[in-house]
């Protein structure tokens, strides 16, 4: 690797309100350096970077940047003045052909793919050497991530925040974490990082064990030399004490000092006990024990079955063509396909938001669709009413639901109206999964939770007793959760094995 220094960050502080949203020492990046950021919703990952281009100022320390920067981000909408006839903007034809947007820089509607694959070209049409991209892969189909991540393989070094896994494993030779307010580096890529972390948990539990064994052994030392010393103070049964005074004069260590050594003695252990570095038990998460049969599930082998289906809009645009499919019970699958192939449109033909007579679904299925909008939230409500108000379940399994989907004891009572965006997603899921419902129907579940999130639901979701069928364009997610994949192409539904 070059040693040639592109930043060079130290003594960064940065506040949000009250709160110190990070500490971080010193941060370099050097030429060739791919480095993925990651960290919780909230950690400061696109505040970072913001000060790491210049864009923002830290509250105290300094950053230097030794070269021209490129940043894609999250939330930007394109040049105002695109549409104009005298609009000339800066492409490369070649980038735009291989986004596949050569006749979309003057469109005045675009979807959200075209806008972010339009970004995009902005983005690899320019010749500077350190790019900083903050959730490149929103609103791709997985053609358009494939294109991305080999663009991404041209691009000498970066700075990349994702929750596409599987983008941080093709491209990234550094993960940094925000946690906790502090910038911890891990060589390799995002697997690389996660095995570092295991390995970190590991040791946190052995260090804890042994903490917690000499602990329990020096407390029991101490409880035997207390009771050594009672022992040496009480006076025999059958002595009186004319002659217990005769023999402690007679000995060569007398009652009262015997008794004082062994005193100094046990209080020499518990000051041991109090001077011991203190080792935390890693925090672990609860086992979920939900009472699927609350929810009166179907026992049908195939729950909803599709036959010559055939959809098209008002406006004449045909989605569906005579396409059939199944789904069986208990199966968790993911729907996959291009943008505007009809997955979404699939979603809100099962759940019958959108009518037709070509589907069927099975009487016992109670089905519970989720979308991003988040209309099932009562914002005036707290985390575990919300969770409540629809719960099947008893409030203990109800809370451990809520703890696997990291809402903690201190989140119970915060109205669902001051949550983030991948909190208040959260708190849906957790409403799914407590309520009578027996059949997921997910739209984009990953969208806009931080990683530590998806790991959590992906637990979740692969332990779910009932039936769910989700579309995502997470290649690693689909891989972890999916019992089958159905694609939607060409007004076609097959089923890839």
């Amino acid at each position: 690797m070059s040693e040639k220094q592109y930043i060079k960050a130290e003594n960064i502080r940065m506040k949000f309100g009250d709160r110190e949203l990070f500490r971080i020492d010193r941060l370099n990046v050097y030429e060739g350096e791919k480095i993925g950021l990651v960290g919780t919703n909230g950690a400061g990952k696109t505040t970072l970077l913001r000060i790491l281009s210049g864009e923002l100022a830290p509250d105290y320390g300094t950053v230097k940047a030794n070269c021209d920067i490129c940043f894609f981000h999250q939330f930007a909408e394109m040049d105002q003045e695109r549409g104009k006839k005298d609009f000339t903007p800066e492409f490369n034809g070649k980038i735009l052909s291989d986004l596949h947007i050569q006749n979309k820089i003057y469109s005045e509607a675009l979807s959200g793919g075209e806008e972010t694959r339009l970004r995009l070209a902005q983005v690899f049409s320019t010749d500077n050497p350190l790019v900083f991209l903050d959730e490149p892969t929103s609103n791709l189909d997985a053609a358009g991530i494939e294109t991305l991540t080999r663009k991404l393989y041209a691009v000498d070094t970066l700075i990349l925040i994702s929750h596409d896994r599987t983008l941080l494993n093709a491209l990234c030779t550094r993960i940094l974490e925000l946690e906790n307010g502090k910038l911890i580096s891990y060589e390799g890529n995002y697997n690389d990082y996660m095995e570092q972390k295991r390995a970190l948990v590991a040791r946190q539990w052995t260090e804890y064990e042994n903490y917690t064994a000499e602990k329990r052994r020096l407390e029991k030392v101490y409880q035997e030399k207390k009771e050594h010393a009672k022992q040496i103070e009480k006076r025999p049964r059958n002595m009186t004490p004319r002659e217990a005074g005769l023999r402690n004069f007679l000995s060569h260590h007398p009652k009262d000092a015997k008794a004082r050594k062994m005193e100094k003695s046990a209080a020499n252990v518990k000051q041991r006990i109090s001077s011991m570095e203190v080792k935390e038990k890693p925090r672990e998460l609860p086992k979920i024990r939900p009472d699927f049969r609350l929810t009166d599930p179907p026992e049908n082998k195939i729950v909803i079955r599709g036959e010559h289906l055939s959809f098209s809009y008002e406006n004449g645009i045909k989605i569906f063509d005579d396409a059939s499919f199944q789904i069986e019970n208990h199966s968790r699958v993911a729907i996959v396909g291009n943008n505007g192939a009809g997955k979404s449109t699939l979603l809100h033909l099962i759940c019958g938001k959108l009518a037709s007579e070509a589907i069927s679904v099975v009487p016992k299925a109670s089905i519970g669709l989720f979308e991003q909008n988040l209309s099932t939230i009562d914002y005036k409500k707290n985390v575990l009413d919300n969770i409540m108000e629809v719960s099947v379940q008893k409030e203990s399994v109800a809370r451990i639901v809520l703890a696997r989907l990291l809402f903690f004891e201190s989140d119970m009572k915060k109205p669902a109206g001051v949550l983030s965006g991948g909190e208040r997603i959260k708190l849906a899921f957790a409403k799914l999964f407590v309520s009578q419902v027996n059949l997921l129907i997910l739209d984009e579940p990953t969208n806009y939770l931080d990683l530590l999130s998806i790991e959590a639901i992906e637990t979740m979701f692969s332990e779910y007793q009932g039936t769910l069928i989700f579309v995502s364009h997470d290649r690693e997610f689909i891989r972890k959760v999916a019992t089958e994949i159905l694609e939607v192409k060409g007004g076609k539904i097959q089923r890839i094995k």
